[in-house]
């Protein structure tokens, strides 16, 4: 059944890049490259709003961030958002589930959004899997987002659209984002089964309004469940005598552009160095000039790619590494070791040791084009400095991608895994 629905979404998205345009060509555009434009300004006429955040909690252990995430729920009062791409129940995800259940039925409002592809999930989670439509019985607000079915076909090319969003907002006094979904491979599972990922835990009264005046018409647009923003208030207090930071975040729609313009922006200011993990680098042309245009400015870039132990993804990755050394920066591979088998799933680009981009965006075509995503950036040295001392451990444990390695990558037999991931991923 997954083949088909894969195979399925590889057509109709075959048939979207022949009639639509690439939104990434903006990474490369005349108002993103320009030199004569401070950033701050670039992300201002593009509409992407800035923000005053705290530093955040870093969590890098699913299970920790499980833990955590429980402490929030329980100490909700009024209401909790939270939205994941992938998200079901599981034994090891009980207590989560039931601590959500009871929050719902105590009269605090629980909204909670998963994405249509979930039944679908083909990691370790699918072992472990129990759908969250149980949670509705206890009062949850539970948004299913385009689902996929035989009946939905009919939607045509908005089939393709994913909800990839992975945040929380808590009596918007707590809000954190990043990459970990809320199902066993990711928050549940032990030893080598459990991704490796990060989540930031954060205080920011303009953080919350801006998720909150984006998630309520949002949300009413999705369903008959309608919301009032005055009904979600935010605590303008919570700063106080905590230093903060600027920041800048967007949510993007499908096909807005906005994350190409903001990456494409943190490229085009980078000075002499840029470490990133893309999880699934499926790039396509614009975005690989980006990196070498940044690079053949003197820009040292560092990038890895996880080593990924299903072999759709693995092998589609490997055939892509042909194009990616067009980029000519420092091309890495995770080696194939007992660590390397908990997949790194994490998301990340740190820019000359002060800007940090976090959230759910993969560097990819999809993320760029058909995903509904959310991504801030941290003006912070000091955070930079934190998260390249992370990006440092797990460089010590790759290799560099040769010509030879790409070559031999590159095969028929590799294609159409790269496509059904190009697409996909």
């Amino acid at each position: 059944m997954m083949r088909q629905v894969r195979f399925v979404f590889v057509i109709i998205s075959l048939i979207f890049l022949a009639t639509g345009c690439s939104s990434t060509q903006h990474m490369i555009s005349e108002e993103v490259l320009s030199d004569s434009v401070p950033f701050e300004e670039k992300l201002s006429s593009f509409q992407i709003p800035s923000v005053q955040v705290s530093y955040p909690d870093v969590y890098y252990d699913g299970r920790a961030w499980r833990d955590r995430l429980i402490e929030l729920v329980e100490g909700a009062e009024d209401y909790l958002i939270t939205s994941a791409f992938l998200a079901s129940s599981s034994e090891e995800l009980e207590e989560l589930y039931s601590a959500l259940a009871r929050k719902a039925e105590s009269g605090v409002r629980v909204y909670f959004v998963v994405d249509g592809t979930g039944p679908f999930d083909m990691t370790e989670t699918r072992f472990h899997l129990i759908p969250l439509k149980f949670l509705r019985e206890s009062g949850v607000h539970l948004l299913e987002f385009n689902s996929i079915s035989g009946a939905r076909l009919v939607s045509g090319l908005n089939l393709l659209y994913r909800d990839h969003r992975k945040f929380l907002i808590v009596d918007g006094k707590h809000i954190a984002l990043g990459g970990m979904n809320l199902n066993y491979i990711s928050i549940g599972a032990e030893d080598e089964q459990l991704q490796r990922d990060s989540m930031y835990e954060f205080t920011s009264p303009e953080l919350s309004s801006l998720i909150l005046d984006y998630f309520v018409p949002w949300w009413n647009e999705q369903t008959w469940d309608e919301i009032d923003r005055a009904d979600f208030t935010v605590d303008e207090t919570s700063l106080e005598g905590k230093e903060t930071y600027q920041g800048w975040y967007v949510n993007q729609e499908p096909k807005s552009a906005q994350i190409s313009k903001l990456i494409g922006s943190l490229l085009s200011e980078a000075d002499h160095s840029v470490q990133v993990l893309p999880f699934l680098p499926f790039m396509d042309e614009e975005m690989i000039t980006a990196f070498r245009m940044a690079q053949e400015r003197g820009v040292e870039i560092q990038m890895i790619i996880p080593f990924d132990r299903r072999v759709t993804n693995r092998k589609g990755i490997e055939y892509m590494t042909k194009d990616l050394l067009d980029m000519g920066i420092d091309l890495r591979i995770e080696e194939e070791s007992a660590e390397t088998q908990r997949l790194l799933h994490e998301k990340l680009l740190i820019v000359d040791e002060r800007y940090v981009l976090i959230g759910s965006t993969n560097i990819n075509y999809r993320s760029m084009n058909l995903a509904y995503e959310n991504s801030l950036v941290i003006d912070s040295p000091e955070l930079a400095q934190q998260l390249k001392l992370h990006f440092e451990e797990l460089y010590e444990g790759t290799v560099p991608i040769t010509e030879e390695m790409a070559e031999g990558w590159h095969t028929l037999r590799n294609w159409p895994r790269f496509i059904t991931a190009f697409f996909g991923g």
